[in-house]
């Protein structure tokens, strides 16, 4: 017994001698408290709509649009400081956007599609500012802009493609079933 007693002091003092590691050593991960905010490339791209469109197409009159995209184009003299409050504020102006009716021109699921994918960047933008990570911060306001060109472009291709008279003749226009509130093999 006297044997297992020494044997156990042992083991307790070789293992207790060690040197113990001083908190200041360990190795911890550096956050960044600034947010550091680039104007992204495709900013400079924006495109925008001529005059005529806008009032062949009455953008002028659709109010939340309007909100929306002056929103979304103060992104280049955004503020890095104030970056989540902006990101925030575009995030309510775009589900205001998506709740308001649309006008019968673009009130088409293409376009409602094409702000979903922007409210979604935003939400990407929101989630890298909130954690302080500026790399791909930059990154998804450079998406962000890509999508919103793309929305820009589709609301474009829309109001032409309401242009062409799909009936010359002037017998009865053909019946164009969306698949998505008709589904095609549905039993109506």
């Amino acid at each position: 017994m006297v044997r297992f007693y020494s044997t156990l002091f042992l083991v307790i003092l070789v293992f207790s001698c060690k040197e113990k590691k001083r908190v200041d050593q360990q190795i911890s991960e550096v956050i960044e408290d600034t947010l550091v905010v680039e104007k992204p490339d495709a900013s400079q791209k924006i495109i925008q709509f001529s005059p005529e469109f806008i009032e062949e197409n009455k953008i002028n009159e659709w109010k939340d649009f309007k909100k929306f995209k002056d929103a979304i184009e103060d992104i280049t003299q955004l503020n890095p400081a104030g970056v989540m409050i902006f990101i925030s504020e575009l995030y309510k102006t775009t589900s205001a956007l998506l709740k308001a009716p649309f006008p019968e021109a673009f009130d088409k699921f293409p376009v409602y599609g094409r702000i979903k994918v922007v409210q979604t960047q935003i939400i990407k933008c929101h989630f890298y500012a909130y954690n302080k990570q500026n790399e791909k911060l930059n990154v998804a306001l450079n998406e962000l802009y890509v999508e919103y060109n793309i929305l820009l472009k589709r609301m474009i291709s829309i109001a032409e493609e309401n242009k062409i008279q799909l009936d010359s003749l002037g017998l009865d226009a053909p019946t164009i079933q969306d698949s998505k509130t008709i589904p095609a093999f549905s039993k109506k």
